[in-house]
C-alpha cells in the first residue's frame, strides 16, 4: 500500500510543476497551438504511466519490460522537447495549429504502433518462456522419479540399467508439442510403472520395465524430430 501511494506521489509530481509552470508564466488564456502542445505533453506523460501495465515482473522477463519503459520514456521526452519548443516558438511567432497537430499526432501513432507491436512479441516471447518452463517441469519430474527408484535398486545389473535410462532421459529434449503427448504419456506411464514394482520389491518386472521406457524415449525423440519439420 504504502508503495502504491509513493508511485502515485511520484507520477503526480511532474504534472502539478508543469501545470503550475504553464498557467503561472502564460495564464488561462492560450492560443490553440499551445493547448494542442498542452494536451500532446499530456497524452505523452499518460502513456509513460499506463506502462507498468503492460509489464510483468516475472522471472526472466526483466528485459522484455525494460524495452516498454525505455521507448514510452524516449517517446515522453521527445514530445516534451517538441511541445515546449512549439509553445515556445508560438509565444513569438504565432503559427498555425496545423503542423503542430501534425507532428505531435504522428509522433504520437509511431509511438503507439511500436509499443503495441511490442506488447504482442512481448506475450508472445512470455507465452514461449512460460511453455519452456513447464517443458522443464515435466521432463525433470519424470527423471527424478527414475531417480528415486534407481536408489532403491540393489542389483548392480538393474541399477546400471536404470542409471543409462537416467542420463538419457536428463538429457533428452525439453521441447514438446502437440503431437508428442502420446509418446510423453507412454514415457510417463513406463516410468510410472517401473516406480510402482520397485516400491512393491518387485524385480522380476524390472528388465521389461526399462525396455519399455527405453522404447518410449526412442518414440518420444521421434515424435520430436518429426514435429520439428512438420
Amino acid at each position: 500500500m504504502k508503495a502504491n501511494i509513493l508511485r502515485f506521489v511520484i507520477g503526480v509530481i511532474f504534472l502539478i510543476v508543469f501545470n503550475v509552470l504553464f498557467f503561472f508564466l502564460g495564464g488561462t488564456e492560450r492560443s490553440d497551438t499551445e493547448w494542442v502542445c498542452y494536451g500532446f505533453i499530456h497524452a505523452a506523460y499518460l502513456c509513460l504511466l499506463v506502462t507498468p501495465l503492460f509489464c510483468n515482473a516475472g522471472k526472466g522477463e526483466t528485459v522484455l519490460s525494460a524495452s516498454l519503459y525505455l521507448r514510452a520514456l524516449f517517446y515522453f521526452f521527445t514530445e516534451l522537447v517538441i511541445g515546449l519548443g512549439f509553445i515556445w516558438y508560438n509565444a513569438y511567432n504565432p503559427i498555425s495549429i496545423v503542423w503542430p497537430a501534425i507532428i505531435q499526432g504522428i509522433l504520437l501513432a509511431v509511438f503507439l504502433i511500436l509499443q503495441l507491436m511490442s506488447v504482442l512479441a512481448n506475450d508472445a516471447t512470455k507465452a514461449s518462456l512460460a511453455k519452456q518452463r513447464q517443458e522443464r517441469v515435466y521432463i525433470r519430474s519424470i527423471a527424478e522419479n527414475l531417480k528415486e527408484a534407481m536408489r532403491q535398486v540393489n542389483d548392480p545389473t538393474l541399477h546400471k540399467q536404470l542409471a543409462n535410462c537416467y542420463e538419457s532421459l536428463s538429457n533428452s529434449s525439453l521441447e514438446s508439442f502437440p503431437e508428442t503427448l502420446d509418446a510423453e504419456l507412454e514415457l510417463e506411464n513406463a516410468v510410472n510403472t517401473l516406480c510402482s514394482f520397485v516400491e512393491q520389491g518387485d524385480t522380476s518386472q524390472l528388465g521389461q520395465q526399462i525396455q519399455n521406457i527405453q522404447v518410449a524415449m526412442k518414440h518420444r525423440n521421434q515424435a520430436i524430430r518429426m514435429a520439428r519439420f512438420s
